[in-house]
């Protein structure tokens, strides 16, 4: 029986990172085919894609996805609860895909379920917590960190776990999987090398966010280092052609 892995992503634009978490992903359950569930024209923030829908559309299917699905606007810009659910929703529709895929700075799902569990059961202590933690003047994700700390009790396993973005994503994939009771099996695999914001290139890998603005800076070279080929290819020949209408 074939298996399908799912992915969700912006590829704003797809890199070598994308390119390793697809194949590491596609190696750890022997995946036949992958689907993709992909923000469009529009970014998380409700920021503005770097490269438009169909060139990013592209550079999937050429770099081994196998179906490209666009994740609706609704969702593709809103917070990450909402729009973990959404993606978890479109994904239970297709009745095809056996694992969800998602990158993580921690890269262990067990570890990470524990706080997906405490979100989606809100045992009444932990609510307890929470609204003492809100009552003392913190924000919303502020004081849902400390009363999860402070619920689960063990600073030293815990510890900095929801201070990284890709982390809390992956918590909010897991409660929305917990929520919507999907037979999709989770799989995290490590980030490479860099970090969610880190601004540097190392060993031909950089974040999505540095690469931004690399692009922005016309700096082909170190764009090239960063990118599969068929990847750079296609968006050099977007911002060239971006240039000429200017």
């Amino acid at each position: 029986m074939n298996k399908v892995l799912g992915v969700i992503a912006e590829y704003n634009p797809f890199h070598n990172g994308h390119l390793y978490h697809l194949t590491e992903s596609k190696k750890a359950v022997n995946a036949d085919y992958t689907v993709a569930l992909m923000s469009g024209n529009f970014v998380q923030r409700g920021n503005t894609s770097l490269t438009n829908k169909w060139a990013k559309t592209e550079m999937a299917l050429k770099n081994g996805i196998d179906l490209v699905i666009e994740l609706p606007v609704i969702y593709s810009i809103s917070s990450a609860e909402n729009f973990a659910r959404g993606n978890i929703k479109i994904l239970n529709s297709l009745k095809i895909v056996d694992y969800l895929s998602f990158g993580s700075e921690l890269c262990d799902v067990n570890i990470l379920n524990e706080f997906a569990k405490v979100l989606y059961a809100e045992p009444k202590e932990y609510i307890s917590i929470l609204n003492h933690e809100l009552g003392k003047g913190f924000s919303y994700p502020k004081a849902r960190e400390n009363a999860l700390l402070m619920y689960l009790n063990d600073i030293r396993k815990y510890a900095n776990i929801l201070s990284s973005p890709n982390n809390i994503l992956a918590i909010e994939y897991l409660k929305a999987l917990k929520e919507q009771n999907s037979p999709i099996t989770p799989l995290s695999i490590r980030r490479n090398k860099v970090d969610y914001n880190d601004t540097q290139i190392i060993d031909g890998f950089a974040s999505a966010t540095a690469i931004r603005k690399i692009a922005l800076t016309n700096d082909v070279w170190n764009l090239r280092k960063a990118m599969p080929k068929t990847s750079f290819d296609i968006m050099y020949e977007e911002l060239r052609s971006r240039k000429n209408c200017l």
